[in-house]
């Protein structure tokens, strides 16, 4: 588990812990000072139904991400619920719950936002004068109750900020990483094909005009020396043959698309990026080498900016065909998408390709893209 995550789960420990220290000193009271409460009717059965409200929207309340209008009002139910607690039972303890609200909202929502939220809840706080016996105590306890929501509000925002900046250098990292994987595979590819240029344009020559100089003087000469002169003259040939045969298996080469992959992942950070390649994979032309390579740093790069995700799945099979297919999908919140530039993009070099490519989305099951390519050669 990384640093953030622990922490987390911490903050949310947290949270859990001062939600079940307000239960607690209410169940406390309920037992041992049931005198306070004898001018209530129905007292304990008010205070567990109006928890177990709190409890629950804090619960189906999601943890990460923008909040939807779910959200949102769930997070409004908790707020209401924490009022009516402390209406009920007035205690510094059960005040807490609205820090746990202000964390909440601090999370999800603009500085301006929150502290709007926090004062209208110390407002809220105000009005049904919760705090005991004497405006003093309640004072004291509206003064604390605010002050702890400020330091909650506060803390959550430079938490808020610290993750953002850390998703942004993920996505610059992880873009940096694609971009030198490419670079790295087409400095490669630039060098084959210089190293090949050379040997046909240099040795070629040189071995062409060799094996014509030895075809003359092998005509020419008599005895002894015509023979030798042949066998050089059929040795020059053969060389030159085995060099052109080395030029063009030097430009015809397949791009390393396994290494380059695993270039393209490594050091992601924020996101769990799972490679499944097929053990025996076939060579593959630049031209779609370059296009699914495309492709996985696209899926990553938006995976990591949109996504929320914390895994993203990435498998690229190989059909006896010939046929390659990237399918890729994560866990993050999916729903509602525009299709971008990064996405046309990826559309239009399968298109160029012969292929295909469809993109899906749901609320519950992520973001999921699947494209495929024929063999080349195989479409016109």
């Amino acid at each position: 588990m990384d640093t953030s995550a622990q922490r987390n789960r911490l903050l949310r420990l947290a949270c859990v812990l001062l939600v079940a220290a307000a239960g607690v000193r209410a169940l406390y009271a309920g037992y041992f000072e049931a005198a306070q409460f004898a001018g209530r009717p129905h007292w304990g059965q008010l205070w567990a139904g109006g928890y177990a409200a709190f409890v629950l929207a804090y619960a189906l309340t999601p943890q990460h991400g923008a909040l939807a209008r779910r959200g949102l009002l769930l997070l409004l139910a908790q707020s209401l619920a924490a009022l009516w607690l402390v209406w009920l039972y007035p205690s510094l303890i059960v005040c807490c719950l609205m820090m746990v609200v202000a964390w909440q909202i601090a999370w999800v929502a603009s500085l301006r936002v929150a502290l709007a939220v926090a004062l209208a809840q110390a407002g809220g706080l105000a009005a049904i004068r919760c705090a005991g016996q004497t405006t003093g105590s309640s004072l004291m306890i509206l003064m604390t109750t605010f002050g702890f929501q400020i330091f909650a509000v506060c803390a959550a925002n430079l938490a808020r900020s610290e993750a953002e900046a850390r998703d942004r250098l993920a996505l610059a990292n992880a873009e940096l990483q694609a971009t030198h994987a490419l670079l790295t595979e087409g400095a490669r590819m630039a060098e084959r094909l210089r190293i090949s240029r050379d040997l046909h344009d240099v040795m070629g020559h040189n071995l062409t005009s060799l094996t014509l100089h030895l075809d003359v003087a092998a005509r020419l000469a008599k005895g002894p020396a015509a023979e030798h002169l042949r066998t050089a003259r059929g040795i020059a040939g053969a060389l030159l043959e085995e060099v052109r045969a080395v030029v063009s298996r030097v430009r015809v080469e397949p791009v390393d698309l396994r290494a380059t992959l695993t270039d393209l992942i490594e050091g992601v950070e924020g996101l769990e990026v799972s490679l499944r390649l097929p053990p025996d994979l076939g060579p593959i032309d630049p031209a779609r080498a370059d296009a699914v390579l495309r492709c996985v740093q696209e899926l990553v790069t938006n995976t990591l900016r949109h996504a929320k995700a914390r895994r993203l799945t990435v498998e690229l099979t190989q059909d006896l065909d010939g046929t390659v297919t990237v399918a890729a999908r994560d866990d993050g919140r999916g729903g509602v998408f525009v299709e971008g530039q990064g996405l046309t993009g990826m559309r239009e070099r399968f298109e160029m390709l012969g292929g295909s490519l469809a993109i899906s989305s749901s609320d519950d099951g992520g973001f999921s893209v699947r494209g495929a390519m024929p063999a080349a050669g195989s479409f016109r």
